[in-house]
């Protein structure tokens, strides 16, 4: 946006402007300034005309402030390590691997005699036994109520036992800890210690029930039993091992402690009945038991590419065999029993799972798997092979990935041709029994994005990498252009001050190309002018511009652009321009009719830039920027207007974050108005009389500035986004767009 101001005297007048340099044509007509030389006749009928007439009016367009920059330039170090990226990229093996369901919590693993059980109150200090050959009744008196100081009641059976006692502990035991071991050492004498609120009670093991009736529970939480000595009954639904296993386990672990267990085959539970403290520890233990074997554990699921799933399934577990693992091959007859892996084929998806024990066991299995999935180089056999193009066109990798086997087609015709024999004859040809790595087709469906291969598998095998490592998301990069216009004056003949901000070590400068500039155009030299240096300094060269009133800043485009295609922005308007005149051959009253021809002119302000970005963080740039307006219909005769165009076109490397500033195209205008008395100033002869001409001359220099920004991902065009929309007024962002990523 241009800024003007100027006084117009009230009357008519007439004006004609010129320009010149770049490229435009020049033309200078009407009345010269040095022509009128005011006279003291001249000066008396002027002042008189001026106080009658109105003040002159001054108009001032807004001007638009420079804008910040969208980021910092990235350092040296994070241009390095982004440069990085290509080399970590590895293509995966063909073999697909994906998670199975992990198993659910089984809980603690832990049980025995302490598992939830309730302890009186204890306290003191830390106990360090050492009692040798006590009598039971003695030793119950010793640990309870001297060492733990806890009440007790003992059964009148239990007086009369003699059987000895030894307990020696290994240094100093909670009071806890104690109580436990001594709870553990007295039931295998058949003793039971039960505990009923803060008395614990000391009975013989039996197998005799109370005459009160029992306690039901259900579920695999732990009751809370009042003080009674009933017996309960708790139904324990099983969820992962069979009834008839856990019956077992817990008859050899509670055969000594008088626990019923009975079978309910239709809720697949078991029924426990006994003391509360005896169910407990049982309802404990059958939580441990209670879960997958421990070779499923963990498990995945394998999808091969090039061999059937029951073949893959086979020779892992063949290969596991020979090292000595217990891996078996599960079918409809089952697993053998002692295996510590199970492999299960699933020939209908094409699918393998495998259940280890732990996750390094795993991780071997799939790495033999990855092995044995191999292509048979002898094969013959033409297969059909998918493969859904994520980030870019399936075209464009059909284009490349089919002239790549042409070049090896050629290659390969050539090492092959038959050699001529010594004798004239032709040798006989050699026979192999590889495949041509040639032979296939690559097809391309467009609808899915897609691409289907039809051949020998050793070829797509040895595509599917290279294809892979293609098939990465385009980089993209936001241009940003400042276009400004810089007004000169008699102090700047050199331009934008090219020499004076091109004095700084950090900035490289030159000239490029040629204009038709004349000799009263300068911008430091004939040329073009360029200045590459950090945003930072070329823009505060700009901002003090723009605070002495000389910067008016026409447009700040911003766009984002792909690696390798072209972006274009256009603001302006299409002006209606002759473009050819021809007489006609037919003719109306003996005059020749005239055929004229129109076309369209884009003016304004158009940017085409082309970007390349390359692995070090590098960017080459095809930019060219176009500013153009239409000028007011001349007194050539042609009623078409004159274009005023100024054109940048250049192609150059830019970092990450930096910039190009570009300028020297220099306009010239040159205009001439008359302002006088009204009606009298249009006399002839007298009319110069009532009458002034005034002469200026306004000099501009284009200046473009150019930053582009490399976006790696998603969160860097968010934060571009953001830096762009703070910048707008009257703009509400995107609630999404609002809060800052999360690190």
């Amino acid at each position: 946006m241009r800024s003007a101001t100027g006084c117009t005297i009230a009357g008519s007048g007439r004006g004609r402007s010129a320009m010149n340099g770049d490229g435009l044509n020049h033309e200078r007509g009407g009345i010269t300034h040095n022509e009128y030389q005011m006279n003291d006749l001249r000066t008396i009928l002027m002042a008189l005309a001026i106080t009658l007439l109105a003040s002159a009016c001054a108009t001032q367009f807004e001007r638009v402030p420079l804008s910040e920059p969208l980021r910092p330039a990235p350092t040296a170090t994070a241009s390095a390590a982004q440069a990085l990226r290509s080399d970590e990229a590895v293509a995966p093996s063909a073999l697909r691997q994906t998670d199975t369901p992990k198993l659910p919590s089984s809980g603690s693993p832990l049980s025995g005699v302490d598992a939830d059980s309730r302890l009186p109150p204890l306290s003191g200090e830390p106990i360090d036994a050492n009692i040798e050959g006590m009598a039971l009744p003695a030793f119950i008196n010793e640990a309870f109520g001297n060492l733990l100081g806890i009440s007790f009641q003992m059964d009148d059976a239990l007086r009369n036992q003699r059987d000895m006692v030894t307990l020696r502990t290994s240094g100093n035991q909670s009071p806890a800890d104690f109580y436990r071991l001594v709870v553990q050492v007295l039931r295998t004498y058949g003793v039971s210690v039960q505990l009923e609120g803060e008395l614990v009670r000391l009975t013989p093991i039996t197998k005799g029930s109370s005459d009160e009736p029992p306690l039901v529970f259900s579920g695999r939480t732990l009751p809370e039993v009042p003080n009674s000595h009933r017996p309960i009954f708790q139904l324990v639904e099983l969820r992962s091992a069979r009834i008839a296993d856990v019956n077992q386990w817990l008859r050899v672990a509670f055969k000594l402690d008088g626990l019923q267990i009975q079978d309910d085959p239709n809720r697949n539970a078991v029924i426990l009945m006994g003391k509360p403290d005896l169910v407990a520890q049982a309802v404990a233990a059958i939580r441990v038991l209670d879960r997958p074997f421990m070779r499923g554990r963990v498990s995945t699921r394998l999808e091969p590419a090039f061999v059937g799933a029951d073949e893959l399934a086979k020779r892992l577990v063949d290969v596991l065999t020979a090292e000595g693992y217990g891996a078996m091959l599960h079918n409809s007859q089952g697993v053998l029993q002692g295996s510590t892996m199970i492999v299960l084929p699933i020939a209908g998806a094409n699918s393998v799972l495998i259940f280890a024990a732990d996750q390094g066991l795993l991780d071997h299995a799939i790495e033999w798997a990855k092995t044995i999935d191999r292509p048979n180089p002898s094969a013959s056999g033409q297969s059909l092979f998918y493969y859904l193009v994520k980030n870019t066109r399936a075209e464009d990798l059909a284009s490349t990935l089919n002239g790549v086997r042409s070049a090896d087609a050629a290659q390969s015709a050539r090492n092959t041709a038959t050699p001529a024999s010594p004798t004239g004859v032709a040798a006989p040809a050699v026979t192999s029994a590889s495949v041509s790595v040639t032979q296939g087709s690559l097809i391309v469906d467009e609808p899915r994005n897609a691409l289907i291969f039809q051949g020998a598998a050793a070829e797509w095998e040895r595509m599917l990498p290279l294809l892979k490592q293609m098939d990465l998301p385009a980089r993209q990069v936001v241009i940003e252009v400042t276009i400004a216009e810089v007004t000169l004056t008699d102090g700047m003949d050199l331009g934008f001050a090219w020499q004076r901000v091109g004095g700084n070590s950090a900035i490289s400068s030159g000239t490029v190309g040629a204009t038709n500039n004349d000799a009263n155009s300068s911008a430091g030299g004939t040329g073009l002018n360029y200045l590459i240096n950090t945003t930072g300094v070329i823009r505060a060269q700009l901002t003090a511009l723009a605070q002495a009133s000389r910067l008016t800043v026409l447009s700040t485009p911003r766009l984002m652009v792909k690696s390798g295609e072209e972006a274009t922005i256009e603001v302006g308007t299409e002006v209606p321009t002759l473009s050819s005149q021809t007489a006609a051959v037919q003719q109306n009253a003996g005059t020749s009719n005239i055929l004229q021809s129109i076309q369209n002119r884009k003016t304004g302000i158009i940017l085409n830039v082309s970007p390349v970005i390359y692995s070090d963080n590098r960017i080459d740039l095809v930019v060219r920027q176009e500013v153009s307006s239409a000028l007011p219909v001349g007194d050539s005769g042609i009623q078409s207007p004159a274009i005023s165009n100024r054109v940048v076109s250049t192609s150059l490397t830019l970092r990450d974050g930096g910039s190009v500033l570009m300028g020297g195209l220099m306009s010239t205008q040159q205009t001439e108005s008359e302002n006088g008395i009204p009606g009298l100033m249009n006399i002839p002869w007298l009319g110069r009389l009532f009458k002034s001409t005034s002469t200026s001359t306004t000099k501009t220099e284009l200046v473009v500035m150019i930053v582009p920004y490399i976006i790696e991902t998603d969160a860097e065009a968010e934060a571009i986004t953001r830096a762009v929309t703070a910048q707008l007024e009257n703009f509400e962002m995107p609630a999404s767009l609002k809060a800052e990523p999360a690190n």
